[in-house]
């Protein structure tokens, strides 16, 4: 959930992802991933994207990308939300089967939504797309733990990261269960949030989002 408003490239922008667009989720594609876990640190590479649709009589003046839907319009919309994470964890607290550190990288979120408006009074219908990029920094603290002869994997994290009055957090856990040395099974659950007011990194956009979910999926170990 949450909303843009302002001016993106030049255009104005106003709507609210559940509100006006009523987003839902449509389909998770299968994401991959790349790590190396050593004693003192590991690297994580990884991508993964969602696709959401939805389908709303709007309640009130919608704009996407300078295309003005008033109300009683209805509004079809498509978004695909693709994200890479690139992460270095350096384990500074090491004990038998414990370990406490902190995350260094980068995680890009990409938006891409399509939306397709009928007017009420016209029945004339108009397309507009947007599009937008949140590249953010990954640093905060992280844990693991190993059991069960290195059956059986656990990992959190939290990063958050403030400037200027916006703020950006993300905290997440991960399980993995080893029932062969070579191959796991994995469940993992995150939350993010974006918080930009306007005139803080963008001038002219301010931008709330929330995000949340919980996945699953297999680990081969070499």
């Amino acid at each position: 959930e949450g909303s843009y408003t302002g001016m993106q490239d030049g255009k104005p922008v106003n709507f609210d992802i559940v509100k006006d667009l009523a987003l839902a989720k449509d389909t998770t594609k299968v994401g991959v991933g790349l790590e190396y876990q050593g004693p003192r640190f590991g690297l994580e590479l990884s991508a993964e994207s969602q696709d959401y649709q939805g389908s709303n009589l709007i309640s009130r003046d919608v704009t996407i990308s300078g295309e003005t839907w008033h109300a009683q319009a209805t509004v079809a919309t498509t978004v695909k939300m693709t994200n890479y994470t690139g992460n270095w964890t350096i384990r500074f607290m090491r004990t038998p089967g414990f370990w406490i550190g902190v995350d260094l990288g980068v995680r890009g979120t990409v938006l891409d939504l399509t939306a397709s408006g009928k007017s009420y009074l016209t029945a004339v219908t108009s397309t507009a797309s947007f599009k937008s990029g949140l590249p953010m920094p990954q640093l905060g603290p992280s844990v693991g733990y190993y059991g069960l002869d290195g059956r059986l994997v656990l990992r959190g994290y939290y990063h958050y990261l403030g400037y200027k009055g916006a703020t950006y957090r993300n905290a997440g856990a991960d399980v993995r269960y080893f029932p062969l040395s070579w191959l796991g099974l994995r469940v993992f659950t995150s939350a993010e949030s974006w918080k930009v007011p306007a005139e803080s990194i963008s001038k002219d956009l301010a931008i709330e989002l929330d995000r949340s979910g919980t996945g699953f999926g297999l680990v081969l170990k070499f």
